[in-house]
């Protein structure tokens, strides 16, 4: 009789609880919404970046082109659009006379065509010729 209650508790020893298979599923399931919402938020992020990143090579073309070969007016408005990583940009430039007669102060805002938000937006001065 002795030998079968050996065996009676050396059965009971193995294998996980109810308790411990839920507790065990719960950090699973923590583990892993939190390593979802990670990937969301990141990709979330590269993308807002890399569109920062492109609109601000659309307003570095439009200076290079302020300062070369595009020489604006006074008190003017331009708008345009350009192609730049795969992507249509509409620009828009604003020309205002600056503290002094000498330059102008102009502000580019960079936006995905046919977006509601600029993705990117610089002020600054040129010299007036």
């Amino acid at each position: 009789m002795e030998k079968s209650n050996q065996i009676f508790l050396m059965t009971n020893k193995k294998g996980f609880s109810l308790i411990e298979v839920v507790v065990a599923l719960v950090i699973l399931s923590t583990s892993v919404l939190t390593i979802y919402n990670l990937i969301l938020s990141t990709s979330g992020s590269i993308y807002k970046l890399e569109d920062h990143y492109l609109a601000k090579e659309v307003a570095n073309n439009r200076i290079a082109l302020i300062h070369t070969i595009e020489k604006p007016n006074i008190s003017s408005i331009r708008k345009g659009t350009s192609l730049m990583g795969g992507k249509e940009w509409s620009w828009e430039e604003i020309y205002t006379s600056g503290a002094s007669e000498e330059f102008l102060q102009y502000e580019i805002r960079v936006k995905q065509y046919n977006a509601n938000e600029y993705a990117y937006k610089i002020n600054g001065y040129i010299l007036n010729d």
